[in-house]
């Protein structure tokens, strides 16, 4: 299977032509997102801009839009005016409203690089973020919109933030996680062709209640019938929801049975304790398994799998459950069944969340952190540092669903770097603002000697010498604060 990452840049091709400091321009953001790219953690990505897919600039590139996992559109004009680039949307357009609602919105950033009313085509895609390339301070008639150029610390600040959306928004189907405080994950199987759309439909229904359905839309990548990424997945959801209809789905190379036979097949053998939990959690995980009551069955194949399935409810184990009534009787017992595991998990997320502190530091000050931790380690307080977060394959995200987590954050400020400073001050506050369902217990900066005097204070900040932080009072007056 092929791990790596596929982004499509669509651009209008021939307006570099035409445009020679855009076309500059363009050169240089290439250079520079791929540059930037392979810092950061994870499966690697490989862009593919719009350039690539024609021999001649003027042609309107064939957009295989179901082959990238994600899409970025850069906009210098109204889509309807530039027959070139509205000839890709409308490609990439034909194949996004066949996907949900919630799937658009992880697979597609608008980029503007100039100030352009919103074109009704561009309206029927749902997009999560819009990044302006481009200045928004000033106004001037001749020229009412100015292109960032790599000379301003605000291009950077974009070029990260897209890698932000990337990172955050593309995951490995069955990429190992950390256990999230999702009230629920459920992991929704295969189907048959005839129960298609109602798996569509319950998808949907499950990511507006906040509620994550694994696997991600790369679904034909399983490899079936010994799959350790499927028990890695398994392990990690609440509840498995598998759709039985009467007509036999897809095979896969010269196996007999189908893949959502092999799927079922694997389940099963996970739940009855068959296959070894590869991650070690001790979590009880439900099945629930819906042979509708309408149930039209179409060959003898279909029909002697529905006959093991009913005869292995047993075997399943306890955690089975057979629905053989309608849709919304199988809506009902899922949303019983979810009420019953968000408390427990609501319970289980306090336990184990509390008496979190996480550290910032840069990558070279590692040491210095690390001394720091082990001595505020004799607190009863659970301590993570940056460099944990550089070992996971994304960094963005873990480091993201740190500041979401923990009660209180550090900066540990060694390097007299106050572009990275002001970074992480901006990343907390997002998070603090938007993003969190407490505040921060506190925030603060830790430093070595006197704080320098071109970093900027904020009021919401505490501002420590190591000596300081390691204080009696400072015990007293902030870390007892986060110890349950």
């Amino acid at each position: 299977m092929d791990s790596k990452e596929k982004i499509l840049v669509l651009y209008d091709t021939y307006y570099p032509e035409v445009n020679d400091y855009f076309k500059s321009w363009l050169a240089e953001f290439k250079l520079n997102i791929q540059s930037a790219v392979r810092r950061i953690p994870g499966p690697e990505k490989e862009f593919i801009f719009s350039s690539d897919l024609v021999e001649h600039l003027e042609e309107i590139p064939e957009i295989q839009a179901k082959e990238y996992d994600y899409y970025l559109i850069l906009i210098h004009e109204e889509i309807s005016r530039t027959t070139n680039l509205k000839g890709q949307f409308e490609q990439l357009l034909t194949y996004l409203k066949g996907l949900p609602e919630h799937i658009q919105k992880r697979k597609t950033t608008l980029i503007f690089l100039r100030e352009i009313p919103l074109d009704q085509e561009i309206l029927q895609v749902y997009v999560e973020k819009i990044v302006k390339f481009y200045s928004e301070s000033g106004f001037d008639l001749y020229n009412q919109t100015e292109l960032i150029n790599s000379s301003s610390r605000e291009y950077w600040d974009k070029i990260l933030s897209i890698l932000d959306i990337i990172s955050y928004r593309i995951d490995h189907l069955f990429a190992k996680r950390e256990i999230r405080t999702n009230p629920a994950i459920i992991f929704l199987g295969r189907t048959t062709p005839d129960l298609e759309s109602q798996r569509e439909l319950l998808s949907n229904e499950l990511a507006k209640l906040g509620i994550e359905v694994l696997p991600e839309p790369k679904f034909d990548n399983i490899n079936y019938p010994d799959n350790k990424s499927l028990v890695d997945v398994l392990e990690y959801s609440d509840l498995i929801i598998q759709l039985i209809g009467g007509s036999s789905g897809s095979t896969k190379g010269n196996s007999k049975k189908t893949d959502l036979e092999l799927e079922y097949d694997t389940i099963t053998q996970y739940l009855s304790g068959e296959i070894k939990r590869s991650i070690g959690l001790k979590k009880s995980t439900s099945r629930v398994i819906w042979l509708p009551d309408s149930i039209d069955i179409k060959d003898n194949h279909q029909e002697e799998f529905i006959v093991r399935i009913k005869k292995q409810l047993g075997y399943s184990g306890l955690e089975t459950e057979l629905i053989t009534g309608s849709f919304e009787q199988l809506k009902a017992y899922i949303s019983n069944s979810l009420k019953t595991r968000v408390l427990h998990k609501s319970d289980q997320v306090q336990k184990d969340y509390r008496n979190h502190l996480y550290l910032i530091h840069e990558h070279s000050t590692y040491q210095k952190a690390l001394d720091l931790a082990f001595q505020l380690r004799t607190n009863p307080i659970h301590i993570v540092l940056t460099h944990d977060l550089y070992l996971e394959k994304n960094f963005i995200r873990s480091h993201l669903e740190a500041l979401q987590t923990c009660d209180a954050v550090l900066i540990y400020y060694g390097l007299n770097n106050v572009y990275w400073y002001e970074s992480m001050v901006k990343d907390i506050m997002k998070v603090n603002w938007s993003e969190r369902k407490k505040p921060f217990r506190f925030k603060g900066m830790v430093y070595d000697d006197d704080v320098p005097l071109y970093i900027t204070k904020y009021e919401e900040f505490l501002y420590l010498r190591v000596s300081e932080l390691l204080s009696k009072e400072f015990f007293n007056g902030h870390l007892k604060k986060i110890v349950g």
